[in-house]
C-alpha cells in the first residue's frame, strides 16, 4: 500500500528550521542512546510537521512541531495561550489512554507547550510507528479482503475509549495528586459541562456554519430557498432540543478522540493497525458524540442529503452508500463483539444503533465543516 504522505526535503526550510538543532538537549535528557540525526524526511499536517529522529542502534523518534500560520496576525498571536493548552492537553490524554487501554500510541518523551522555548515552536519528542497514514485522505479505501480485520480493530479500538470515562465533558488540563484529573474548557465552546444538556446548549450557542453565506447560496444552487433557511436554524434547533439529544445525560462520559479516521490510524501493508495518533482535539463528550462513527465510515445522514441517493422507501440506490451502510453495520456488530468479549457493557452498540441521535451527532460535525444539506429535516424527525 502507497503511503498517503505530503513530504519534501527538509533543506527546502534549512534556515526556517535551525532552531530544530537545538533540540539535542531534550533529547539527551530522555535517552541514553547515543547521537541521532534527522531523516531528512518531513511531514506535514494540520498545523504542523513532523520530524524523524533516527538514533545509531536503530531506533527512531518523531519531533512533531505545531508552526505558526504563513503570515502572522494578532488572531494567532492572541491564540498562543490556548494553543499552549491544547498541547498540554493532548498530552494528558495520551498518558492516561496509555495507562487506561492497550491502544497502540506512541510513547512521549518530551514535551515543550511554549512558543517562547528555544525551538520557537511546541514541540513534542514520541516514538515512531512504523507503517502507513492516509493523512487527509478520507477517501482512502480499504481493499475488500482487508476489511473485516480492520474494522474490527477499529471498534476494538473504540470499545477500549468507550472504558476511560471523566466525571465532566471537557479536556483534561492536568493529572492530580490523588491520580484524578482536571478538567477544562474544549476549544471553541467553552465548559468543562457538568451534563449533555449543557454541552449541546453550548454547542448551540458557539457553532457557527462552516461556509460562508455568498459560498452556501452558490452551493446550494436551485435548492436555496430551502437549504439555506434549513442550515441557519439547525444550531436554535439544537438548543432547543438540547434537553431530549443524549439518552445520559450525566456523567461520567467517555473520552472521544476527536478525529478517528483513516488520517490518524498508521497501518501497515496489509492494514493491520500499529498505531493511533493525533489527539489534540481529543475530550470526554456526550455519550452520542462518542459514538459518531469512525470517519472512515462516515454517511451523510439521509435526512439531510440529496433526496435522490434514496428511493421511496428510504433505501440508498448508489452501490457506493449501500457498501457505506453494510460497512457500518459491520462495524456495529464488531462493537457489540468486542462489548461482550471484555465484558464492558454495550453502551457504545446501543449508541451507534440509536440511529436518531447518532445522525443528529453527525449532522452537528459535518455543520461545522460546511456539509450543506437540509439540516432542519433532520430536527424535525427528531422533535
Amino acid at each position: 500500500m502507497e503511503s498517503k504522505v505530503v513530504e519534501r526535503s527538509l533543506s527546502d526550510d534549512t534556515s526556517r528550521f535551525q532552531s530544530l538543532f537545538r533540540i539535542p538537549v531534550d533529547v539527551s535528557r530522555f535517552s541514553a542512546r547515543g547521537t541521532y540525526s534527522f531523516t531528512g524526511r518531513v511531514v506535514f499536517g494540520l498545523g504542523g510537521l513532523a520530524l524523524t529522529l533516527a538514533f545509531d542502534d536503530g531506533v527512531r523518534w518523531v519531533a512533531r512541531l505545531r508552526m505558526p500560520p504563513i503570515g502572522s496576525s494578532d488572531a494567532f498571536e492572541n491564540s498562543n495561550e490556548s494553543i499552549e493548552a491544547m498541547e498540554t492537553c493532548e498530552y494528558n490524554t495520551i498518558s492516561l489512554v496509555r495507562q487506561k487501554t492497550s491502544i497502540p500510541i506512541p510513547e512521549v518523551h518530551s514535551i515543550e507547550a511554549r512558543w517562547d522555548c528555544d525551538v520557537k515552536a511546541p514541540f513534542m519528542l514520541m516514538d515512531c510507528l512504523p507503517g502507513n497514514v492516509g493523512i487527509m485522505d478520507l477517501g482512502m479505501k480499504v481493499p475488500p479482503g482487508f476489511k473485516p480485520k480492520f474494522l474490527r480493530r477499529l471498534a476494538q479500538m473504540h470499545v477500549q475509549l468507550a472504558t476511560v470515562q471523566l466525571p465532566m465533558i471537557g479536556t483534561i488540563l492536568s493529572r492530580n495528586e490523588d491520580g484524578t484529573y482536571r478538567q477544562g474548557p474544549i476549544p471553541g465552546l467553552g465548559g468543562p459541562f457538568n451534563t449533555a444538556t449543557e454541552f449541546f446548549k453550548a454547542w448551540a450557542a458557539k457553532t457557527t456554519f462552516g461556509m460562508t453565506d455568498e459560498h452556501l447560496r452558490t452551493a446550494s444552487g436551485q435548492y436555496a430557498d430551502d437549504i439555506i433557511p434549513s442550515v441557519s436554524s439547525f444550531p436554535k434547533s439544537i438548543g432547543d432540543l438540547a434537553p431530549k439529544l443524549s439518552a445520559r445525560d450525566h456523567g461520567p462520559f467517555p473520552l472521544c478522540h476527536g478525529d478517528f479516521g483513516h488520517n490518524n490510524i498508521i497501518v501497515d501493508d496489509e492494514y493491520r493497525v500499529l498505531g493511533l495518533i493525533d489527539w489534540e482535539a481529543s475530550f470526554s463528550a456526550p455519550w452520542e458524540i462518542f459514538a459518531d462513527f469512525p470517519l472512515t465510515l462516515s454517511m451523510v445522514p439521509p435526512a439531510i442529503d440529496v433526496p435522490w441517493n434514496y428511493n421511496e422507501q428510504g433505501d440508498p440506490v448508489t452501490d457506493e452508500l449501500k457498501q457505506q451502510l453494510a460497512d457500518q453495520k459491520t462495524y456495529v456488530a464488531a462493537v457489540k463483539e468486542a462489548e461482550d468479549s471484555k465484558g464492558t457493557g454495550n453502551l457504545l452498540s446501543e449508541a451507534l444503533n440509536d440511529c436518531k441521535r447518532q445522525q443528529l451527532a453527525t449532522a452537528m460535525r459535518l455543520y461545522q465543516r460546511g456539509k450543506v444539506g437540509w439540516y432542519s429535516k433532520l430536527t424535525d424527525e427528531f422533535a
